[in-house]
């Protein structure tokens, strides 16, 4: 048998494994014959849980998806100073966990909050789950819209302008029908994030339930795993819908943008969109700077003093094992996950067959299950195995719920890469292992290290998969912000968002100096190659 066909049984077996087998364990579950689910869904309380979760989903995604867009336009189209900066600044709030939003606003907007001592604001309740839920998700639209403005062929606007078109049936026919893909994928994936989510409802939710929180509720707080099966269903449903569109409607990488967007010069414009820009960050930056307000403040409504006290006894609380759990849940996911990413985008970019093609359906469809119902699913289904609340289940369910993007990252690095290197490997009688090792890795070094990071910095701040799988011993980091948080310990709950903000801003900033090394050292090999 060949190795890149045992390979490919090794991701198939580990997918079915830790994706089908829980999933359809879980699924299994619910019972329709004996009423409980009709009694569910006949519920008040699942019916308000729903209805909540419906409004606060739509008007935060349609914000959400108007500010991303707002933003790339900006980066893309205007003459806008520090874009490099502005996209960092712009990626922050993917840095923390989404509790930690919530958590913020509450330090600006709460009872005693740094702005409601002087506006009154009352954020708890739906107000506050769409504030939080805006800046939890627009990064992610961001990051989709930037990248499809990139792909829009200057050529076209070169043509609009020949054809006398003015400025709005340019933006109408090109732009805007170029951007279709990207703005239906970054709704679907805005909905869903949001609709998922329990930890920014969690925090500023109060008595307005959403069906994330009425599924936390009823599994951590009633231990009614049956109840949350059902829930889990009506979570499934979104992704399940995003999915299928992403698989079926978008076409990944198949534009080449031959000639980049030539900005025009509009002061007015540019001052306008800068004013705008600085706006939204701004208040992203105060509500990052809120935690060290609440951090090394003796006590916000007494003593505005500044104070060591919530730090001493973070410390005092055996932080370094969170630490240290965090830490080394995240590498070794980053590690796993990165190897298991790359040999299936391997198998699926560069060997042909319908095997390839399942294969890379199998591992997409992996996109489609929320992180609450990825937890609750292997809750029921190793509950009484010797891996529940071990690392082995925390780097497990890590891995499966983040491995589709790290996937879509070295497909499409692999599909770029040129495609003859295999058959001239045989021609010459070089191994496929070999010619991948010092061929095919270094060619894509950019990119695997983009996954490692990508693993990491979501594994650090990720809450809703592993909620239901930890013990004492190896709880991690960004699960204190719960219990800090709903023991109102606000400045405690502060310092270990600070932490994990500070971890992951490090990551990042480290992979981007590798990077920009590399970027530096092809610009040299350039000017020698030149020279001679």
């Amino acid at each position: 048998m060949k190795k890149r066909s045992k390979l490919s049984i090794f991701i198939f077996l580990f997918i079915g494994i830790s994706v089908l087998f829980p999933l359809i364990n879980m699924l299994l579950q619910i019972d329709f014959s004996n009423g409980n689910f009709q009694k569910l869904v006949a519920s008040t309380a699942f019916k308000n849980a729903l209805s909540h979760s419906l409004f606060v989903t739509s008007i935060g995604t349609i914000l959400s998806v108007c500010i991303a867009f707002f933003l790339a336009y900006a980066l893309n189209r205007t003459n806008i100073k520090h874009r490099s900066i502005l996209k960092v600044l712009i990626s922050l709030p993917m840095l923390i966990p989404s509790i930690s939003h919530g958590l913020g606003l509450i330090n600006l907007f709460g009872v005693n909050g740094i702005i409601t001592q002087y506006i009154p604001f009352n954020i708890i309740g739906r107000v506050g789950i769409i504030m939080g839920s805006i800046i939890y998700s627009f990064p992610i639209a961001f990051l989709i819209l930037d990248d499809g403005f990139y792909y829009i062929d200057n050529n076209l606007y070169s043509t609009a302008k020949v054809l006398g078109m003015n400025k709005w049936q340019t933006f109408k026919k090109v732009t805007f029908c170029y951007l279709k893909k990207p703005l239906l994928s970054a709704f679907f994936a805005v909905f869903t994030m949001i609709f998922t989510d329990y930890g920014v409802p969690l925090a500023v939710g109060g008595k307005y339930l959403t069906l994330p929180v009425f599924l936390y509720k009823e599994v951590i707080g009633l231990l009614d795993y049956s109840e949350g099966t059902m829930i889990g269903l009506f979570l499934l449903i979104p992704a399940f819908i995003s999915f299928v569109f992403d698989t079926f409607f978008k076409n990944y990488g198949n534009v080449d943008n031959n000639h980049p967007f030539k900005r025009e010069e509009n002061k007015g414009r540019d001052i306008l969109v800068s004013i705008g820009v600085y706006i939204i960050l701004g208040f992203v930056i105060v509500l990052l700077g809120s935690f060290i307000y609440y951090a090394f403040v003796e006590n916000v409504t007494l003593d505005k003093s500044f104070s060591l006290t919530h730090f001493n006894y973070v410390v005092g609380n055996n932080i370094g094992s969170y630490i240290f759990n965090s830490i080394f849940i995240a590498l070794i996911v980053s590690l796993l996950g990165t190897i298991v990413g790359y040999s299936s985008a391997y198998v699926t970019a560069r060997v042909k067959g319908k095997l390839s093609k399942f294969l890379h359906m199998f591992i997409i469809c992996t996109l489609a299950i929320p992180g609450i119902v990825l937890g609750l699913s292997y809750t029921i289904s190793f509950h009484n195995t010797f891996i529940y609340n071990t690392y082995v289940i925390l780097i497990m369910v890590n891995i499966v719920h983040f491995i589709a993007t790290p996937y879509l990252m070295a497909y499409n690095a692999l599909l770029k890469v040129n495609q003859n290197y295999e058959i001239v490997a045989k021609t010459c009688n070089i191994s496929t292992f070999r010619i991948v090792k010092d061929v095919i890795i270094p060619c894509t070094k950019n990119t695997i290290r983009e996954m490692l990071v990508y693993l990491f910095v979501n594994s650090m701040v990720t809450i809703s998969a592993v909620t239901f799988l930890f013990n004492s011993k190896t709880m991690p980091l960004s699960l204190l912000i719960n219990n800090y948080e709903g023991n109102m310990m606000l400045g405690e709950a502060a310092i270990v968002s600070l932490l994990i903000l500070i971890i992951n801003v490090l990551a990042k900033v480290s992979v981007y100096i590798l990077n920009y090394r590399e970027e530096r050292k092809k610009e040299n090999y350039g000017i020698i190659e030149e020279a001679i």
